[in-house]
């Protein structure tokens, strides 16, 4: 169950704008990276993220990325279901940031 979420996670993380990420080989959790800077840096993306969308990503410095990096951390141990309502809130939200 595991790998399969870790193959929708990633799967939907490439497929998304302005989002790349590294299939992670032996975590539950992935750190993909905004391609564009985001004003106020990666915990404003997540923030303004959770605020308009309900979607709850944590920032990367809030795991030890360097600051400016732009990253955020999903974790895939939620049920695929959750997990595509996640990446679709996501996806909407990149979309109407353009």
């Amino acid at each position: 169950k595991l790998r399969a979420r870790r193959d929708l996670t990633v799967g939907r993380l490439r497929a998304l704008p302005g989002i790349s990420v590294v299939e992670p080989q032996g975590a539950f959790y992935a750190l993909p990276s905004l391609e564009r800077a985001w004003e106020g840096g990666d915990e404003a993306f997540v923030l303004e993220l959770v605020r308009e969308t309900g979607v709850l990503f944590v920032h990367g410095e809030g795991f030890g990325q360097r600051p400016g990096t732009r990253h955020f951390r999903v974790v895939f141990l939620p049920s695929e279901a959750v997990l595509t309502a996640a990446f679709d809130g996501l996806d909407a939200f990149l979309r109407s940031h353009g």
